[in-house]
């Protein structure tokens, strides 16, 4: 795991997107990492324990973004396995819907990705939405998809009050679906779940996979 983790957290260091992607792919085609593996402990971490001096380096934002965009492609490609991996599990698609979205104005959607793809394994037909979706939208969406979750994943603290707002409209509209919520803003504040008006709180995403487990049928 070690191995693959520094020689990953290099290829981004270099921004070098075609060795980065091949190496994850390769490690998944070998069988050598499963992919909740890839995407928690090597995708994840590149990306949250990177450090950059945002005061001296005007550029840190340009190396930001590209590191983001190289993660992307390495999502894109792993999606075949994530179905593998699903029908691994003895799971097929289920009718039960859940949307994966971020609070207005939280661009940060990696992260809501990867819990999109781990509701995916557990069977859910899982819709990413992604960032920024306007609420009245979605709340318009909602009403015909009639989700069995609503995942809300929260990457900035000043967002938490977006995140409240929002789950409060999603219940005044009297959308039945439970609403899930993680991320790195609740890292610091692990109770604020229940301050947002959020039903669950995954504090790991592979918590998802009992949700599974216990829900599709």
């Amino acid at each position: 795991m070690n191995d693959i983790k520094s020689s990953f957290a290099d290829a981004l260091d270099s921004q070098d997107k075609e060795r980065a992607v091949l190496l994850c792919v390769e490690r998944l085609e070998s069988k050598s990492i499963e992919v909740i593996d890839l995407y928690l402990d090597i995708l994840a971490p590149a990306l949250k324990q990177w450090e950059c001096d945002y005061i001296g380096d005007r550029l840190c934002i340009w190396k930001e973004h590209i590191r983001s965009s190289i993660v992307r492609t390495v999502l894109e490609c792993c999606f075949p396995y994530i179905v593998k991996k699903r029908r691994d599990n003895g799971s097929s698609k289920s009718d039960q819907t859940v949307a994966v979205l971020c609070p207005p104005e939280e661009y940060h959607e990696i992260g809501a990705r990867m819990i999109s793809d781990i509701f995916t394994i557990a069977g859910y037909n899982s819709i990413f939405v992604g960032a920024n979706t306007p609420l009245d939208t979605f709340l318009q969406a909602a009403k015909k998809l009639s989700p069995l979750y609503v995942a809300i994943s929260v990457s900035n603290y000043y967002n938490l009050i977006n995140t409240r707002r929002m789950i409060s409209r999603i219940k005044e509209a009297g959308c039945e679906s439970r609403v899930v919520v993680g991320g790195n803003a609740f890292e610091n504040n692990p109770d604020y779940w229940k301050e947002v008006g959020a039903d669950i709180f995954l504090k790991d995403p592979r918590e998802i996979l009992a949700l599974g487990k216990r829900d599709v049928k």
